[in-house]
């Protein structure tokens, strides 16, 4: 991809996204005229599988850096994490919904997880301000339509017109941000405008960007993470997530819980990655380069009410959306700390929060594929006291939903207590010299924040230490049935199982850790500049408009 940038290019480059968006589509033409028995989940699988191999054998060359500003999609850290992530997610949601293969909707379930899957791809790769929030639709629209038809009967209409709701709403702040940013910087392409941002250079003659403009900055900035707030239930967007939760299945639980979560928060770094690499905004206003204050107290706000609210539930559903919600508070932390850390000490505050989607993905997806198999019409299981005696009846359920508890919870050898330990290290190891008094005011409010993260993560394990008591330590309310069918949701669950652990206990097998230093840097505006000459973007782009 260097030297130019052809159609034939992004062909090449999106072939994985393209490959799953025919497949979603050959599904919903023909499945309405095939036999309900048709292996649709079996055939989205192996859909996956092939986009997956397509991913992995395809040539990483390196974009000139000329091109940046005038492609729609990016090849970085930050977005090969989210492709490969996305896609592995597909594979599990095709396993925990394989159950629904012999009803009349199976074709359009699969067929709208292929999309809401793919959409999550596009955002983590996207390099325009339209290409992300066509992505961000392709998840939304999607998930309507699911909550619909995997909803309980008497909630499934109310947990799908609030989410479907509160998503316009959101979706009308995202473009409200977009637009009012595109008036100002001239440009969609996120490259440029995170240049023009930190560098301070201007597409348009009313586009000055000193310290007295920087609010006009603001206004878009604060739509946009509005907008993205509600994709990852950051407080104060957070309210329909436990009701939207408790009006449908476990299975369904989990896809809100993680998909959107993910895309949500590869948007956030991907418009914000300007402000989120250290030292990355030398000629910015002083109104950007403190945008960090703003991530330190939604990520206070967030994870305190959310862990607050949690031990008030007793819905399975409920508590799990609300640690849900404390969980996106963690993850904001690691964010706002990123542009006060030193990287020379190996610490990425983007990396430790990519490393807390996993973590948080792998325990969260693992405990509703648990409960999703433990679910039934005979034995519905709603409050967390229905879990009695599971313990005794499913011994091995029970072993592995107690070890994705123990990752949320932050217990050692699970990944949950490294993606913990990363967040709250960082926070702690913000530098600061004696004679610099600002420098020591960040070093205080973020070992605040650790803090704060710390006392969290402590007073929320009573959420999930209750759900362990009723498990192992109350009589059985349900008489013992021996089942013996394989089913397909095992196969996540113990992929889960084995990943939770060897993430706390050898992380390395997993994931490249050195991978994840860095991520700040990925892609963002500060070394694009160092390469790109500001004069000659302008003319790129008034050719572009001629």
């Amino acid at each position: 991809m260097s030297g130019s940038f052809l159609f034939t290019d992004y062909i090449q480059y999106m072939m994985p996204e393209i490959v799953l968006f025919m497949l979603g589509s050959f599904i919903l033409l023909v499945g309405p005229f095939l036999n309900k028995k048709t292996p649709w989940a079996l055939i989205s699988s192996l859909g996956f599988l092939l986009a997956y191999i397509l991913l992995l054998t395809k040539k990483h060359d390196s974009i000139d850096h000329s091109f940046l500003f005038s492609i729609n999609v990016l090849e970085d850290m930050s977005s090969n994490f989210v492709r490969h992530f996305s896609l592995g997610m597909g594979l599990f949601f095709c396993l925990i919904f394989w159950r629904d293969s012999e009803n009349d909707n199976s074709y359009e379930t699969l067929a709208l997880i292929i999309f809401l899957v793919t959409g999550c791809s596009v955002v983590g790769m996207s390099n325009d301000l339209v290409v992300l929030f066509l992505g961000l639709e392709l998840i939304s629209i999607p998930t309507y339509v699911l909550l619909y038809l995997h909803g309980k009967k008497d909630l499934a209409a109310e947990s799908a017109m609030k989410y479907f709701f509160l998503s316009i709403f959101s979706s009308g702040l995202l473009l409200l941000g977009f637009s009012y940013l595109y008036g100002i910087v001239g440009t969609t392409n996120i490259s440029a405008i995170s240049d023009a941002l930190s560098n301070g250079y201007r597409f348009k003659p009313a586009a000055d960007i000193d310290n007295s403009s920087g609010f006009l900055f603001l206004i878009p900035m604060l739509a946009i993470l509005a907008g993205l707030g509600f994709k990852v239930s950051m407080v104060p967007f957070h309210f329909y997530a436990p009701d939207v939760y408790q009006g449908t299945t476990y299975r369904m639980c989990a896809l809100l819980a993680t998909v959107s979560k993910v895309a949500g928060f590869a948007a956030i770094i991907r418009i914000f990655g300007f402000a989120l690499a250290q030292g990355a905004l030398p000629g910015a206003s002083k109104t950007l380069d403190n945008i960090y204050v703003l991530f330190w107290i939604l990520a206070t706000v967030t994870m305190t009410i959310g862990t607050i609210l949690g031990l008030l539930q007793r819905n399975l559903r409920r508590i799990l959306a609300y640690s849900s919600i404390s969980h996106s508070g963690y993850i904001l932390a690691g964010i706002a700390v990123a542009p006060k850390l030193d990287l020379t000490t190996g610490i990425d505050g983007i990396g430790a929060s990519f490393f807390y989607l996993i973590a948080y993905f792998f325990g969260t997806f693992g405990i509703f594929a648990v409960l999703d198999v433990l679910d039934s019409k005979d034995k519905p299981i709603e409050d967390w006291d229905d879990l009695a005696g599971v313990g005794t009846q499913n011994p091995l359920l029970s072993i592995c939903l107690a070890v994705f508890l123990f990752s949320l919870i932050g217990i050692p050898f699970t990944g949950g207590f490294l993606a913990k330990f990363f967040i709250v290290f960082g926070c702690v190891s913000v530098p600061y010299t004696w004679d610099d008094p600002l420098s020591k005011g960040s070093h205080n409010l973020f070992f605040l924040l650790g803090i704060i993260a710390f006392l969290n993560a402590a007073i929320g394990s009573w959420i999930y230490l209750r759900i362990l008591s009723g498990i192992y330590f109350k009589p059985a309310i349900w008489p013992k049935v021996i089942n013996t069918s394989f089913r397909p949701s095992y196969l996540p669950i113990a992929a889960c199982l084995f990943i939770v652990i060897v993430l706390g206990v050898r992380p390395s097998l997993i994931i490249n850790l050195n991978l994840l230093k860095g991520m700040a840097a990925s892609g963002n505006s500060a070394s694009i500049s160092k390469i790109v000459d500001p004069d000659s973007i302008d003319k790129q782009v008034v050719s572009k408009r001629q």
